[in-house]
């Protein structure tokens, strides 16, 4: 962790000499975009192919080609397939009183998981399409902690360190040689001095991690966002042609078979009618395993947020006990009591500037990266028009062969 920080801070060295590097050996291609925090997306011809690079600090969800098919006309044995997993489906006996803890796990283990398993035929439970959201979630998770958790507790620790070593040995003679504390009176000069190196180290410290943050963090964010959004966006525009032309192969199913073969009008209709029934249960599946990946994300985010919260609370205890111990051992000259009002201060700004303005939207912007209303989601499949338009047509058809051979 600390070496990784150490490569960010002299990120303005190394970071323009890879950029020459890259712009000098693109063999014509364009970059779109470098962010400073690792994600490089650069056109290279072909649509949705971009190349990516592991972050410095924070891990990026990477593409993969979406393996969802759509289905053709010609294809009914494919529509038959579905249509016995329609029906496996509807034969299913949930669990009402799971032995889980979470209601995520519930309804991941015990609804969507059921759903997989049927569509992918064994009993793993995961399919290409809930293994990415579960990648997405743990990688946001795990970029959450290390902002949260890892790297603003260091900042806070180098931040109160330089503080403890400044005051009390003064390295860079940065205390002495003060001309805006030296004017006032002797008394206050130090404790005055002292406060103005705190002021500053303060600054930088809040400068570098709202940097990281608004440049690095959140860039790294986004882009796994937009790339979690283009995969979710191409797997429900394949589900919702496929059920476009499920939906029309069912309701003409009477013009696509000869007269002398009124034998397969049935098992015809019917494999088209449980094909798009099964699309209907795919699609209201994998929505829920959206909403249930998100709602994991935000509370983790929240979590991680409040425990790296409480890390740099102990920190700061830990470091002023440590200090005034130490100070009181090898340096009973020192004010105590004023260090460790500063040391306390210190801690205090950093927190509320840190968690409580700089790091404030870390599941926010995920979420305004995921334009839900458009994407091509159940309620705009129409699934009940499509069921009411088919029965109300072949009863009426009925009722009119009924009366034309009574007539």
């Amino acid at each position: 962790m600390l070496f990784r920080l150490l490569r960010l801070l002299l990120a303005p060295i190394w970071l323009p000499i890879r950029l020459l590097r890259r712009m000098g050996g693109g063999g014509g291609r364009t970059v779109e975009a470098a962010v400073a925090g690792g994600v490089s997306k650069i056109d290279g011809g072909d649509a949705g192919a971009f190349r990516q690079r592991s972050a410095l600090l924070w891990k990026v969800f990477k593409h993969e080609s979406n393996d969802e098919l759509v289905i053709r006309p010609d294809q009914q044995d494919l529509a038959t397939t579905w249509k016995e997993r329609a029906l496996r489906y509807y034969s299913l006996r949930l669990e009402l009183f799971p032995d889980k803890d979470f209601y995520e796990e519930a309804e991941r283990d015990h609804f969507t998981a059921e759903v997989a398993k049927i569509e992918n035929g064994n009993e793993d439970g995961e399919d290409q399409f809930t293994r990415r959201l579960r990648n997405a979630r743990e990688i946001a998770n795990d970029n959450a902690r290390m902002l949260y958790c890892e790297l603003a507790p260091l900042m806070l620790f180098l931040l109160l360190g330089w503080q403890v070593v400044n005051v009390l040995f003064d390295p860079f003679h940065l205390l002495a040689g003060n001309g805006a504390a030296n004017m006032l009176p002797p008394p206050f000069a130090p404790f005055a001095a002292a406060i103005l190196s705190e002021a500053w180290a303060l600054g930088f410290f809040v400068i570098l991690l709202a940097g990281i943050y608004r440049f690095s963090f959140a860039n790294v964010q986004m882009q796994n966002a937009q790339e979690l959004n283009s995969f979710i966006q191409t797997e429900f525009t394949c589900l919702n042609q496929s059920f476009n032309v499920a939906r029309s192969e069912c309701m003409q199913a009477e013009s696509r078979v000869d007269r002398n073969q009124h034998d397969n009008i049935e098992p015809y209709a019917t494999a088209w009618a449980g094909a798009y029934h099964w699309i209907a249960i795919r699609q209201l599946s994998e929505e829920l395993i959206i909403r249930n990946n998100m709602f994991q994300i935000r509370r983790n985010t929240w979590l991680y947020k409040m425990f790296g919260l409480a890390i740099c609370v102990v920190l700061g205890i830990a470091m002023i006990v440590v200090t005034l111990v130490a100070t009181g051992a090898f340096n009973p000259d020192a004010n105590i009591l004023a260090l460790g009002l500063e040391l306390l201060a210190a801690t205090l700004l950093f927190i509320a500037l840190g968690y409580g303005l700089i790091m404030r939207r870390a599941f926010e912007m995920i979420r305004d990266r995921l334009p839900t209303e458009e994407w091509s989601r159940l309620y705009k499949l129409r699934v009940g028009e499509a069921i009411a338009e088919q029965v109300g047509r072949d009863k009426k058809n009925i009722v009119l062969l009924r009366d034309r051979s009574a007539g």
